[in-house]
Parts: C-alpha cells; sequence; structure tokens
C-alpha cells in the first residue's frame, strides 16, 4: 500500500513524462487536433446560422462526443508509447451505442451533481472520469466501465483533481478566436482575431489541452495495472 508520499510521486511522473510523450508524439497529435477542429466546427455553424443551440445538438451527441471519446484512445497510446494512429480518434464509432451511453451517463452524473452544490458533482466526475477510457481501450460495456473507473480512482481522487483543475483554468482562461455571447435560447458568435487571441487559442489547442489529456492518460493507465511498491517485490536471492 502507497502513502501519500509515494502516491504524489507517481502523480508528478504523470506530469513530467507527459511532456515527453507529447514531444515525441507531434507528428500523430497535430493531424489529429486538426481533424477534431474540423469535425467540430459544424456545430459551430449550426449555432451561427440558426442562432440557436438546438440544431447543433443532434451533431454533438451523435458524431463530436464519440469522437471527443475516441480521441482518448490517442492519448492512452500515446502514454503507453505503442503506435498511436490518427484512426485511433474514431475508436469509439467500433462500440458506438456504449461509448455514446458512457459519455452521456457520465456527463449527466456530472451536471446533476454539479446542480447538488458543485461538489457532488466533481467527486462524481473525479469518480468515474476513466470511463470513457476503459470503454475504447477495454472495449467495456456501460456498467462495466463505470465499476472499472470506481474502483481505479479510489484514493487517487485528490491527485486528478489536479489534472481537471488544470485542464479547467486553462479553457475558462485562455482567450478563444470563436466565443459564444448571448443567452441559451438566442446565442450568437463572435470571431476575435486579435494577435494574442490567435495565439493563446492556438496554445491552448495544440499544446496545452493534449498535455494535460496525454497527463490523464497517463494516469489511466498507471492505475489500470499498478506496480507492486518496490519493497514488496522479492529480491532475487529470495527467488526458489
Amino acid at each position: 500500500m502507497m502513502d501519500a508520499a509515494d502516491k504524489d510521486r507517481v502523480a508528478a511522473g504523470w506530469f513530467r513524462h507527459a511532456w515527453d510523450d507529447y514531444v515525441d508524439g507531434l507528428p500523430v497529435l497535430i493531424p489529429v487536433l486538426l481533424l477534431q477542429t474540423l469535425i467540430y466546427a459544424p456545430a459551430l455553424w449550426l449555432v451561427y446560422r440558426y442562432h440557436s443551440f438546438l440544431p447543433s445538438i443532434p451533431y454533438l451527441l451523435l458524431v463530436v462526443t464519440p469522437v471527443a471519446t475516441g480521441a482518448n484512445l490517442v492519448y492512452i497510446k500515446l502514454a503507453r508509447g505503442s503506435g498511436a494512429r490518427v484512426a485511433d480518434l474514431f475508436g469509439a464509432f467500433p462500440v458506438y451505442g456504449r461509448a455514446l451511453g458512457v459519455s452521456l451517463w457520465l456527463g449527466f452524473l456530472t451536471i446533476a451533481g454539479t446542480m447538488l452544490l458543485i461538489v457532488p458533482g466533481i467527486i462524481l466526475y473525479l469518480t468515474y472520469c476513466f470511463s470513457e477510457y476503459a470503454v475504447v481501450d477495454k472495449r467495456t460495456g456501460v456498467k462495466e466501465s463505470f465499476a472499472l473507473s470506481a474502483a481505479m480512482t479510489e484514493g487517487w481522487k485528490g491527485r486528478l483533481f489536479l489534472i481537471l483543475s488544470l485542464t479547467l483554468l486553462v479553457n475558462l482562461m485562455v482567450p478563444e478566436v470563436v466565443m459564444t455571447e448571448g443567452t441559451l435560447s438566442a446565442p450568437s458568435l463572435k470571431f476575435n482575431l486579435g494577435a494574442w487571441n490567435v495565439v493563446s487559442d492556438a496554445l491552448k489547442t495544440l499544446v496545452f489541452l493534449p498535455w494535460l489529456r496525454i497527463v490523464m492518460a497517463r494516469a489511466y493507465d498507471s492505475l489500470l495495472a499498478p506496480r507492486p511498491p518496490v519493497e514488496d517485490v522479492p529480491e532475487a536471492d529470495d527467488q526458489p
């Protein structure tokens, strides 16, 4: 059983090694990220065209959501050094129903928990965050994906919360080129092509968020198959 200091060292390793994974994986990451942005673009166009979120919801649920879930497979393979490919971006489509079910149920639990004073939503998300990884990596069912995530995250939520906090901070604080304004019933798109917005948005999309997602994939892979502490490994002299 690892103590707090050991867990902190493991979590620090997620961040450190994820940067190496990011740099080594750039030839795959860049086309994956650009393709993902291209796939998301029609949702923005629908909002722009109809000044409503409603026309974009089916596209977001049925296309963008499984693509985002499939992107987890890219990050997992980069973290493992197991030959990530651009085609892995569509890794959720062979298990489309399960992947969609996991993503929608995770989203519902998170939103419902957030409405109950925010903290329950964070706890629920941190408990089941790896369900979207398991369904594309292990091809688990919906129930099994959530059960596996709950088992993996037990005792690690504080370290995972740091990754979540940094991801939210980047998303909230970094300016974007395209922003949604107005009300939920009548939204509109605003384009800001100032140099600072373009550079910051590019850094967010192409550097910071991919790196943090690889950190999360590192955490998933580490907790999926935890290694015994050094002191529990038999010495050579103890071998028969």
